[in-house]
């Protein structure tokens, strides 16, 4: 097979690999050049290039070559020299430069301390958050913000930024994404920006908040400019906020020396909503809107949209402009009817897994860890709470409690249910452990 046809098909099977996008940035503007025995010789438009495939996509291009050539390979590459005739063009729109953000121009405005409803799910997390904000860089560096989608860790962050600008007007804030991290540091090493990108992360911010920091997860190259960035501003006293989905060692693929950064400072978790906190923030919500909602309405819309605050916003935005549209009387029958698109019909059924992954992230441990065999009482303990609550709150016999906690045997669990149910009585401090996952599922 000639060389021009092979390196197509190679190109075509790593589209499918890694998608479109990745595919027009990095792989297609390589050249094969020739093969050479075990030996391909590919060129590159810059060193740049090489590096990032060779930390990204090194995997692939040996799988995928060995497999077009018909045996194992090795890839070299060459990078053609600057302004010599025949340099490859970048195939796409060029990426727009990195420039140094407006300071704190990123922040929503909207997002305050002063309308970040505050209940028993993120009581903790907001005293946290107003502790770094009235001194930054000096409590809690890094703060490290985690909780389910929906449930306003974003708001938060964005109330920490907010709070610093208005007492500091000359704070350096900057507040992004991973994903944008990532982008911004893409187009740096395309455009030989690499000095305005760091320039960017780490000499104009005072305030570094980057938000889904689990977008990270697997990209060593990334994590690695990252992990110099966090550095950087770490021991120049600069305040690092974050936020995820999961706890720190629940993210897979990330550096052991980013996790452990992460978790030397503070873990903040925010638990979903209660229902009584949801209709606290439905009301928050629906007052700027002129929305006068009676309680058996906001407490119908809280039981369906239970634990996740942008889904009660997108409910509450529909619901105030269709009631200036009909000019109706607020009801649950108007509820019902127009937001019944949205809105669950019955309130969400707590399932065995729901409860697990609450009683996990309640007690700082890995979910996976409540169907193990350790009987550690750190583990067993919450175990057996989440035993005991399924039984409690759940339609299940003990059997299939038991196939739900790992295959165990039936008097397993009723032994589980028995014991917590003795130290719920006596022991303030389960009984509290308790109470407070309730609230968290909305029971």
């Amino acid at each position: 097979m000639a060389t021009e046809q092979l390196w197509t098909d190679v190109q075509r099977r790593i589209e499918e690999r890694i998608g479109v996008q990745n595919f027009e940035i990095w792989i297609k503007p390589i050249r094969m050049i020739e093969l050479r025995g075990d030996v391909v010789a590919l060129e590159v438009p810059n060193r740049y290039y090489s590096d990032w495939v060779r930390d990204n996509y090194q995997q692939v291009f040996l799988e995928e070559l060995a497999l077009a050539v018909g045996h194992p390979v090795r890839v070299e590459f060459s990078a053609e020299d600057e302004g010599k005739a025949g340099a490859l063009e970048p195939t796409q729109t060029p990426v727009a430069p990195v420039e140094p953000p407006p300071r704190g121009g990123l922040l929503s405005n909207e997002k305050t301390f002063e309308n970040y409803v505050v209940g028993q799910c993120n009581q903790f997390a907001n005293a946290a958050g107003l502790a770094v904000a009235d001194f930054p860089g000096s409590n809690y560096n890094p703060l490290f913000v985690f909780g389910d989608t929906g449930t306003g860790k974003t708001h938060l962050v964005h109330a920490i930024g907010n709070r610093i600008r208005r007492q500091n007007k000359a704070a350096g804030i900057i507040y992004t994404t991973a994903e944008d991290f990532v982008n911004d540091m893409i187009g740096g090493l395309r455009f030989k920006r690499m000095e305005q990108f760091r320039e960017r992360y780490r000499k104009s911010a005072d305030v570094l908040i980057i938000d889904d920091i689990q977008f990270l997860s697997g990209r060593d190259r990334s994590q690695e400019e990252f992990f110099h960035t966090f550095e950087a501003l770490k021991n120049a006293g600069k305040q690092i906020i974050l936020t995820a989905d999961v706890l720190p060692k629940e993210i897979e693929g990330l550096a052991p020396r980013l996790r452990t950064r992460f978790e030397g400072g503070l873990l903040a978790d925010i638990q979903p909503p209660d229902v009584e906190t949801m209709m606290a923030i439905l009301h928050a919500k629906a007052a700027p809107l002129g929305l006068h909602l009676p309680d058996e309405v906001a407490l119908w819309i809280s039981t369906r949209v239970r634990g996740n605050v942008r889904e009660l916003e997108g409910a509450v935005n529909r619901l105030a402009a269709l009631n200036r549209f009909y000019n109706e009387a607020m009801s649950i029958e108007f509820a019902q009817r127009h937001l019944g698109s949205m809105l669950a019909e019955d309130p969400k059924v707590l399932t065995p897994d729901r409860i697990k992954k609450s009683v996990a992230r309640f007690f700082n441990i890995k979910e996976t860890e409540l169907n193990g065999r350790r009987k550690l009482k750190v583990i067993a303990r919450p175990r057996m709470i989440a035993m005991y609550l399924a039984r409690k709150h759940t339609e299940l016999s003990f059997p299939d409690l038991g196939r739900a906690f790992g295959g165990r045997d039936h008097s397993t669990v009723q032994h589980a249910c028995k014991k917590v149910a003795e130290l719920i009585e006596r022991d303030p401090d389960v009984r509290n452990h308790v109470e407070a996952i309730e609230r968290s599922l909305g029971v």
